[in-house]
């Protein structure tokens, strides 16, 4: 046993030099440590003297701006070239090109330009709308309930202010005008700012040629009256077709004020009780009408300008622009009464107690007016609607050329 002891002993060795060898590995490591430091902090420095050496000057700086900017004219130019190349292939596959950049066209001047354009014309619209439905709503009403009274119309049109009067009250002449300005001023607006438009397309279609547009040649050519009357009348196509529940709500309002008491809740209580289909009785009379009465009112209102300025020489005045505008309104209302009285009849059979009397569409209606009521029956109304029109359009176009020129607009001739 003891020599297995000894022998042991001998082979491990004792504590103290043990803790002596880790010291030296220790020393060993924290040299290599710095040993490998020192050679990092030379390199960087030996970099950084080459760099101050070599540093380029202000001619090579230039020279290296040059080659940047080349490189990316260069790259620009390979897109470009790509893109035409692109174009021609779709062009040859299809038999034409379209390559619509949204992003583009919504960052270009133009778009902002134009967009802002409209924006001015739909608030201009919608202030003389409003303006002009305000002014003469009282004789807007009288002309309503004339035109939707079903049989032999009987009492003067002053007995008739007195029955709204003990009726209703002075509020009862402005009954639906809250409905009437609310339908009239998008209306309105979007008339103008789609008549616009239209001219503008058809004006440059017309002044389109091979070599350019005929505008830079000198040989600009204006709308005819014709051109107008198309515009105007699509314009008004597409103001009747987004607004129609508006009308259909304010011709309630107007006609049964103690059913109906806000222009959301009657469009809410018509489509809970006879359907959504209910808001849009009459539009085939209303889209057929809206083209002739716009269409017109907007021609005749702007060959009238045409025709004041070539005879005297200026833009008209003040009392030239509503006499004017009155001629206009005149000239549609007269040639457009019966289907506004036909559309009149059609929204408002069925709703508010109202019997349905007609049951065809809107020839079948006319005529049927005609032969139970007389041709008379289809003019019905048309003596308080010219009181209505006549001051309603003046001040309409007044407005709105004021507008304009406060807003810096200029139509298309």
């Amino acid at each position: 046993m003891a020599p297995c002891l000894v022998a042991v002993c001998v082979s491990r060795p004792a504590r103290s030099e043990r803790q002596h060898d880790r010291g030296h590995i220790r020393s060993d490591r924290a040299t290599r440590t710095d040993l490998r430091r020192s050679q990092k902090l030379g390199r960087r420095m030996e970099l950084a003297f080459s760099n101050k050496e070599n540093a380029p000057s202000a001619d090579s700086e230039k020279q290296l701006a040059k080659r940047a900017n080349s490189g990316r004219a260069s790259g620009s130019e390979s897109r470009v070239q790509e893109r035409e190349q692109q174009q021609q292939q779709h062009k040859a596959g299809l038999g034409f090109s379209f390559n619509l950049d949204v992003e583009g066209i919504k960052s270009s001047r133009a778009y902002r330009a134009a967009t802002n354009r409209n924006v001015r014309i739909l608030l201009a619209g919608a202030i003389a709308g409003i303006v002009s439905r305000t002014v003469v709503s009282p004789l807007e009403v009288l002309a309503t309930l004339r035109m939707c009274t079903v049989g032999k119309a009987g009492g003067t049109l002053l007995a008739q202010a007195r029955e709204v009067l003990k009726k209703n009250g002075i509020r009862g002449f402005w009954s639906g005008n809250l409905a009437n300005c609310l339908k009239v001023a998008p209306s309105r607006g979007i008339q103008f700012v789609t008549f616009e438009a239209f001219k503008k397309t058809m004006h440059r279609i017309k002044n389109r040629s091979g070599a350019g547009d005929a505008a830079a040649s000198g040989t600009d050519k204006p709308l005819t009256a014709s051109e107008r009357l198309l515009a105007g009348g699509l314009a008004g196509m597409s103001a009747a077709l987004l607004c129609y529940p508006l009308e259909t709500a304010k011709t309630l309002l107007t006609a049964h004020p103690e059913l109906y008491s806000s222009v959301f809740g009657t469009m809410a209580g018509v489509a809970r009780t006879q359907g959504l289909p209910a808001l849009y009785k009459g539009l085939a009379p209303t889209l057929v009408a809206m083209f002739p009465y716009v269409g017109l009112d907007l021609m005749v209102y702007e060959q009238l300008k045409i025709i004041y300025k070539r005879r005297f020489g200026r833009e008209a005045g003040f009392m030239d622009m509503l006499v004017m505008g009155s001629i206009a309104g005149s000239v549609a209302q007269t040639v457009c009464h019966p289907l506004d009285v036909v559309r009149k009849r059609l929204q408002l059979q069925g709703l508010g107690g109202r019997p349905v009397v007609h049951h065809g569409g809107f020839l079948p209606t006319m005529r049927e007016i005609a032969s139970s009521e007389g041709v008379s029956a289809l003019y019905r109304g048309l003596a308080p609607q010219y009181l209505s029109v006549l001051p309603s359009a003046g001040v309409s176009y007044l407005v709105y050329e004021k507008m304009k020129i406060l807003l810096g607009l200029q139509s298309v001739q």
